[in-house]
């Protein structure tokens, strides 16, 4: 097959996937895939060649790394993580660039989508949150109880932690120098 008959090819084939909705990726990875190179398509097809934005069903980039990102954060949220975020919009034939570029743009992340879990085990692997008052309990030695009556500090009138009755006052004060704020509303 020659040259011309090789570009020929794979512009109808991409052409008559736009057509059906069925746009495997950019033009661009469509013809690396096909071994042809995007920049000569115009120069060896000549008048036959159309710009690839005017094909019907064509999308483009933003549209398709917008479809593979809202698919990849329902299959996260759904408990389907399909790997990891990388791997899945390759398979869709979408590059670094392109969909680095379209998260920037529309201030996406894909860390902190829900149910999504880092696959490299970085730092950001899922850690069980602690509340906060259990903290303070812990350090100051004891555990607060259940059911019996509690001595209550609110700090800056954000913070309220609980202490059972019987903790010594100096604990408490402890506490209060420690996080070096205002206290009020101290009471049983």
């Amino acid at each position: 097959m020659d040259k011309v008959e090789r570009y020929r090819q794979v512009f109808l084939s991409f052409k008559e996937l736009c057509s059906t909705g069925r746009q495997p990726s950019s033009f661009s990875a469509y013809c690396k895939a096909n071994s042809v190179d995007q920049c000569q398509m115009r120069q060896t097809l000549k008048n036959e060649f159309q710009n690839i934005k005017t094909l019907p069903g064509y999308r483009s980039i933003s549209h398709i790394c917008s479809v593979i990102y809202e698919d990849f954060k329902q299959k996260c949220a759904d408990g389907r993580q399909p790997g990891t975020f990388a791997d899945f919009y390759r398979s869709h034939g979408i590059t670094w660039e392109q969909m680095h570029g379209y998260l920037k743009r529309n201030k996406l992340k894909v860390v902190g989508l829900p149910g999504y879990v880092m696959l490299t085990g970085g730092s950001r692997s899922r850690c069980q949150e602690i509340p906060f008052e259990d903290v303070i309990f812990e350090e100051a030695g004891f555990l607060p109880a259940d059911t019996c009556s509690t001595i209550t500090v609110k700090v800056d009138g954000h913070v309220a932690v609980s202490f059972p009755t019987d903790t010594d006052v100096a604990v408490i004060a402890r506490f209060v120098r420690k996080l070096g704020k205002e206290v009020g509303d101290v009471g049983s």
